[in-house]
């Protein structure tokens, strides 16, 4: 913690203080507070005992702390930026609040399910737009778990788009246009940023601009007939169930054209996109319809081989293009 309150109950910010006594107060629970100055970690406030608090339930790590102060600083250049912004009626403390409505988090260690939901949904609730940034342990690698899943945001410019920040080099990180196979693994962009080089939240802008034609060579995909064979034999639960659906129109997974390249975006199944009871997943951040991107999508992937991967918006204009030159328009023969 790096905000506290004095007997009085006015704000302490460690920050922008040069000289402060104690005593120091929590500023959501108001329990007593210790200033603890040590090597590893910057200076900081600590509970003396976390029993009655709500908003705090974790020791911080260096890693947190730093990126706290790094990215306060950054924002301050150019921003009005509240630091540990306690928020009473949701009973949570935002790492940053920058111009009275995008809270940022900083997350840096996994957390439940059930606790991202709700601390997204308080947000928005009280009118916040929130933006959670992931510390090292939560960085894209292999596979989306299904708590990176939830951290997703997406843009028409962009597709689905992760926020990695990295203290050790001092980076902020956007991954974005992310695809996976059908063995859940990803591929995307990797942009980087240096901090404090341009304006934090023109960078946090980055995913809405429009201008760029993004693109993604995709790798091939060898022996994928072959996995789905070996997921069948061993009987994994979720390919069983695709291979039920087929079995049920009288047709078999494994006949499939399996040279063309199974690459799609989060919560986008290519093998039973156009079965009629075909659920779709939902994602935490995401708040508008993805259907029509989907659709295009498929749509894209049903006429031609994908040797390269685009944004939502280039598979939109795809779609319309296809619609003119068939006679068609809003699903009418013209």
């Amino acid at each position: 913690m790096l905000i506290a309150l004095d007997k009085d109950g006015k704000t302490i910010n460690l920050l922008d203080s040069t000289s402060i006594n104690g005593p120091f107060y929590c500023p959501a629970c108001k329990t007593p507070l210790r200033l603890k100055k040590g090597k590893i970690k910057i200076p900081h406030f600590a509970h003396v005992s976390l029993q009655n608090c709500d908003s705090w339930s974790e020791n911080e790590s260096a890693q947190h702390l730093g990126l706290k102060l790094s990215l306060y600083q950054w924002f301050k250049e150019k921003e009005k930026v509240e630091l540990e912004k306690y928020v009473p009626e949701i009973k949570q403390t935002a790492d940053l609040l920058v111009n009275d409505k995008l809270a940022i988090e900083i997350q840096c260690s996994p957390l439940s399910l059930q606790r991202l939901e709700e601390r997204t949904v308080s947000y928005k609730e009280m009118g916040y737009y929130v933006l959670w940034l992931q510390g090292r342990d939560l960085w894209l690698k292999n596979t989306l778990s299904p708590l990176q899943k939830n951290l997703l945001y997406y843009s028409a410019e962009r597709g689905f788009y992760f926020w990695e920040l990295d203290w050790k080099r001092k980076k902020l990180r956007l991954k974005s246009l992310i695809y996976q196979d059908l063995k859940g693994r990803p591929i995307y962009l990797t942009e980087e940023f240096d901090f404090f080089q341009e304006s934090l939240l023109d960078l946090l802008r980055q995913p809405f601009r429009k201008g760029k034609n993004l693109s993604l060579d995709v790798p091939k995909q060898e022996e994928l007939q072959l996995f789905v064979q070996k997921q069948l034999y061993y009987q994994v639960p979720k390919w069983l169930k695709v291979q039920e659906k087929y079995y049920e129109q009288g047709r078999n997974v494994l006949d499939l054209n399996w040279k063309k390249s199974y690459w799609s975006p989060p919560g986008l199944n290519l093998l039973t996109f156009d079965f009629a009871d075909d659920t779709r997943e939902s994602f935490f951040q995401v708040d508008i319809s993805l259907e029509k991107y989907y659709h295009s999508f498929y749509e894209s992937f049903q006429l031609q081989e994908h040797e390269t991967l685009h944004t939502p918006s280039f598979y939109a204009i795809i779609k319309d293009k296809n619609k003119v030159e068939n006679g068609e328009w809003n699903g009418k023969k013209t």
